[in-house]
Formats: structure tokens, sequence, C-alpha cells
């Protein structure tokens, strides 16, 4: 019984020497994109409450139909990359309604944030896209990418999250009379492939690898967020 308490011993004692020579902490891609923040070293906003509390802060103006200030307070929010989606979603939809053109800076980077909203998965973001390109100024009109972010919105909001905002009954209906019966079957067997991509801030992309096939400019494959690890395909 002693000489197995003495090896028991022994054993735990080799295991702790083991651990303290494991040094593995985060992938340098995930520590780079937690390190650098939203605009480089020093942007004063990192994940976690802080971020937290300043998307909610956001979220209340963008509902009190103060977008301008939503803007400025969720933009550093949404640079984050991983698992905020939502303020991703808040600062396009934002940018969109006040954007003075559909040729303007504040378009084009409304649908940026919107697309990289929708590409990971946010519901709200595929119907702002599909609203967008069915009924949006004339140039931005798109039927087969109205029909396509419509059927992922409608796959969404059967599955809904907690404290998902439906979109309005009129500009759902709106989306729908827009769309033939063919451009809405070809947006559901489009939508039937889609495969989510997340954005990681381009800081934190590394440069491509045949192992990992995706380049220093595209962050949108594998990554893993405040929502867990996840691998997606391009």
């Amino acid at each position: 019984m002693r000489i197995a308490k003495i090896a028991l011993i022994f054993a735990a004692l080799l295991c702790l020497q083991a651990c303290s020579n494991d040094r593995r902490g985060p992938a340098q891609r995930q520590a780079e994109a937690f390190s650098q923040g939203i605009a480089g070293p020093g942007a004063g906003v990192r994940p976690g409450p802080g971020a937290n509390a300043a998307y909610i802060a956001g979220l209340e103006k963008r509902k009190a139909g103060d977008c301008k200030s939503a803007i400025d307070i969720v933009r550093p929010v949404a640079n984050l990359g991983p698992g905020y989606e939502g303020a991703q979603f808040a600062l396009g939809d934002c940018l969109s309604r006040v954007a003075p053109g559909a040729n303007t800076p504040e378009h084009h980077e409304a649908l940026t944030w919107l697309l990289r909203a929708a590409d990971g998965g946010w519901t709200e973001a595929q119907g702002r896209l599909a609203e967008f390109y069915a009924l949006g100024p004339d140039g931005a009109r798109d039927k087969a990418e109205a029909a396509y972010w419509l059927a992922l919105y409608q796959l969404g909001a059967g599955m809904p999250r907690f404290g998902f905002e439906p979109m309005a009954p009129t500009a759902l209906s709106a989306i729908e009379t827009a769309l033939s019966a063919s451009e809405r079957d070809a947006g559901r067997a489009r939508a039937a492939t889609w495969q989510k991509k997340t954005w990681i801030p381009p800081k934190a992309a590394q440069p491509s690898s045949p192992e990992s096939g995706v380049g220093a400019q595209d962050g949108r494959r594998m990554r893993r967020g405040p929502r867990g690890a996840e691998e997606e395909g391009g």
C-alpha cells in the first residue's frame, strides 16, 4: 500500500513538471486578434464587459433613432470581429440609413458591415440585405441577391435566437412582392449551399499557406472567438 502511494505521488510530480513545461496558449492568430484591438494598439476597447457595455449603449442609441451617435459607439465593437456580428449589423444598418446616396462612402461601408454580419449568420443583417437589394436605390437593386438573402433570412427567422428583431411585416411583404416565384426559388436553392464565414480583422490574419487556404487579406474562414471555435469553408 505504501509503495502504491509513493508511486502515485511520483506520477503526480511528473505530471506537474510536464504541465509547467507546456507553454501552449492561444494560437498566434487568436492572440493577435485580441491584443491588437480595434484600430491597432491603444484603441481602448477589448473583448469583454467593456465591449458589451458599448454594444448595449450603441443599440440603445440606434433604437432611439440616433444612428449618428450609434455609429461612433458600435464601430469599435464591430471591429473586434468574431462574436460581435450584432454590432456589425447595427453599424451597417445605421450607416445605410444615414448614407446620402447609393455611391457614397457611407453606402459602401454599410454594405461591407452588413455583408460581414450576414456572412457570419446574423439573421437581421440577412434581412436588411434582402430589403436593400430588393427595394433600395435603383442602381443598387439586384433581384438575385435579394432572393438569396431573403431565403437565408426566412431560414434564420424560423429558428430565432434570443433577442431576435424580426423584419417589419410590411417590409417583408414588399420584398416578396418585388421578386417573382422563379427568383425566390433560385434564391432558396442558392441559400441551401450557404456556409458561415466569420470575418477576422486584417491585423489578425496570417499569410496564406497551402494548409490554411486563407490569405492575409481574407480573414473569413477558420475563426475562434467569444462564441467558441468554428471552422468554416469559404
